[in-house]
């Protein structure tokens, strides 16, 4: 009898079921991206727009109370308003889609790294299948995205509507915007974590697949901006990623109709929200089906 055979004993424990596998991945992989310091410098780079008008309401509840409630609803309006505007500032081309550069360049390596690093190869020497592996990864880049979305606009609307209960504004009577807010985080997530979890796994370097998924997310608005100079057509606008951002969350929030000093049509969609919706979700289920299909594709030695 070999050596092998007398040492080898097959393990008869307990495994554990396939969900504690997938999300084992994803938290390990999310410890992982956020152990750089540089993270939490491009993390506050990323949420200025947030952070801005999070400290400006603030400021103004402790130097200035007298004049809270005036700018609460002579600046912001009422409260779906308020979400509304500052979620689509975050998406203002003149801050050059800052989510975007920080879900980009944090989540550029999810899989790239593990190809560069040959990690992939113990992944699969375990007992998990190629799906299992992309869906922790795509678990891990939703939860890094949600750091510029969901997370910073809820601590916003939190704040707006404590400092704003000097007003009566009853929690039940928003509480549709706090759901309005999160399916509009889970749109914007999901579209671009989906992309450049596409992109990491195309390469097996982090830089430029971040850099490639930057290009494709910002080249659509600047050719649109290009082509609408010369072409009065409004469909021209679902080419451009921010049209259909704007547009979704327009639809998601109801339609507000705004009351504040920024005017009756801003941020107003000139494009169908519902069909931005599908295009948006279609395009991020295209990009996990690419990305399963990739990982069966690759080689492991």
């Amino acid at each position: 009898m070999s050596v092998f055979d007398k040492s080898y004993r097959r393990y008869k424990g307990e495994l554990k079921g396939r969900w504690f596998k997938i999300w084992s991945i994803a938290t390990t992989t999310f410890r992982v991206q956020f152990s750089g310091k540089k993270i939490i410098f491009l993390l506050i780079l990323c949420n200025l727009p947030m952070i801005a008008f999070t400290l400006m309401i603030v400021f103004t509840a402790i130097f200035f109370p007298q004049d809270l409630t005036e700018m609460l609803l002579g600046m912001f309006g009422t409260l779906d308003i308020a979400m509304y505007t500052v979620i689509n500032f975050t998406f203002n081309a003149g801050l050059i889609f800052l989510p975007i550069v920080f879900i980009s360049a944090l989540n550029s390596g999810t899989i790239a790294n593990d190809k560069k690093h040959n990690s992939l190869a113990l992944y699969m020497a375990k007992p998990i299948d190629r799906i299992d592996y992309v869906l922790g990864k795509t678990i891990s880049v939703y939860m890094i995205s949600s750091f510029v979305t969901l997370i910073p606009w809820l601590m916003f609307l939190v704040l707006y509507t404590l400092l704003a209960g000097s007003t009566q504004i009853q929690f039940l009577d928003t509480l549709w915007v706090y759901l309005s807010t999160t399916g509009s985080a889970l749109v914007v997530i999901l579209f671009l974590g989906s992309i450049v979890l596409l992109f990491s796994s195309f390469s097996n370097q982090s830089v430029l697949a971040g850099i490639l998924t930057i290009m494709i997310l910002f080249l659509p608005d600047i050719l649109v901006t290009t082509i609408s100079d010369v072409l009065d057509v409004s469909w021209i606008n679902y080419l451009s990623i921010s049209s259909l951002l704007t547009s979704a969350i327009y639809l998601v929030f109801g339609k507000p109709e705004f009351e504040s000093l920024f005017g009756s049509n801003f941020f107003e969609s000139d494009i169908s929200g519902g069909i931005s919706i599908v295009i948006l979700l279609a395009v991020a289920v295209i990009c996990i089906l690419f990305t399963i299909n990739n990982l069966y594709k690759e080689e492991i030695d």
